[in-house]
């Protein structure tokens, strides 16, 4: 009964079920092949334990505590670094079955984390709460985590309608314009994601022989990422690296945009209707993209011309 750490020899397959009961209205393909994955090494059982403490790379991977209640999991959370930064970890999976909730079980499973996290030392605690979960929002302020950024996920769920056409303004980026694409990326990146991770060259700036290399790969992976901008001279006013997927890769496109901050609220339109234009011309897949805060004129135009929202995520911090 009560608190206890995670044991992943025999509490994957309860842990899965208690997972998909309780996200599963906003599960993504993503999520679900996660639960697929938790329900395989439930299989496992003792070797799974086994497999988890003697490979360094998933030290974090089930690294968590569980509510029991009557010999049943009714509650959980994971405590990770998903970014590899060795002082700030991720607080995720909360949970707690339905009929348990209101008795106090989350805030307690979260202190419990907050503790682990300063045992392990950390110093810094961050999760993500949807917009819409007013109750977990206010836990998560008394307990005292604060707003750093807000982050919409977007899918253009049914790409086959779209008409082809020229595009009007959006043009494929030369290797020497990767220079420009990681100066807009370094003004332009929302505060989450300037704050999670380090902003690299080397993620913008492909010479020739490195885009080469991507192409001859993506005969094998069916996964290419393109670079796109608007603007001339010697800044951009808009970046978008496009992943596509193709072939026997059935994995939705992702999408990824920044507007310049001198521009925002100007060229948004105009920028949407480029990026149809270009889906249009690539294998019909849902296009999924993330978008910070400070890109709503971008969120609203893409929603106006068909991306469907699908959820609008908190980012919250907290020092310890």
């Amino acid at each position: 009964m009560g608190l206890r750490p995670l044991n992943p020899g025999r509490d994957l397959s309860q842990l899965a079920d208690l997972l998909e009961s309780a996200f599963r209205a906003e599960l993504t393909g993503e999520g679900r092949s996660i639960l697929r994955e938790l329900r395989f090494l439930a299989m496992l059982g003792p070797l799974n334990a086994f497999f988890t403490a003697n490979q360094p790379e998933t030290e974090d991977l089930f690294t968590g505590l569980v509510w029991v209640q009557n010999g049943r999991i009714v509650g959980n959370v994971t405590v990770n670094r998903p970014t590899g930064h060795p002082r700030r970890w991720q607080i995720s999976n909360v949970a707690v079955s339905e009929e348990y909730r209101g008795q106090g079980i989350a805030r307690r499973l979260v202190e419990a984390a907050l503790e682990l996290i300063l045992e392990r030392g950390g110093n810094v605690a961050y999760l993500y709460v949807r917009e819409d979960n007013p109750p977990a929002r206010h836990l998560y302020e008394h307990l005292g985590f604060v707003e750093l950024d807000r982050l919409t996920d977007l899918e253009l769920v049914n790409p086959a309608h779209l008409p082809t056409r020229r595009l009007e303004r959006l043009r494929p980026l030369t290797p020497a314009e990767g220079a420009r694409l990681y100066a807009l990326v370094s003004e332009a990146e929302g505060a989450g994601y300037r704050w999670l991770y380090e902003i690299q060259r080397s993620q913008y700036e492909w010479s020739a022989d490195e885009r080469a290399f991507r192409r001859l790969e993506a005969l094998l992976t069916g996964e290419l990422e393109t670079q796109w901008g608007i603007g001339q001279g010697g800044t951009l006013d808009v970046g978008v690296v496009l992943r596509i997927h193709s072939g026997f890769n059935r994995k939705a496109h992702r999408l990824r945009l920044w507007v310049h901050p001198a521009r925002r609220g100007q060229i948004e339109e105009v920028l949407t209707q480029d990026v149809l234009a270009l889906l249009s011309q690539k294998p019909k897949r849902p296009v999924q993209v993330t978008l910070p805060a400070v890109e709503s004129a971008a969120t609203e135009a893409l929603i106006r011309h068909g991306f469907y929202k699908h959820r609008t995520l908190i980012l919250m911090r907290m020092e310890l």
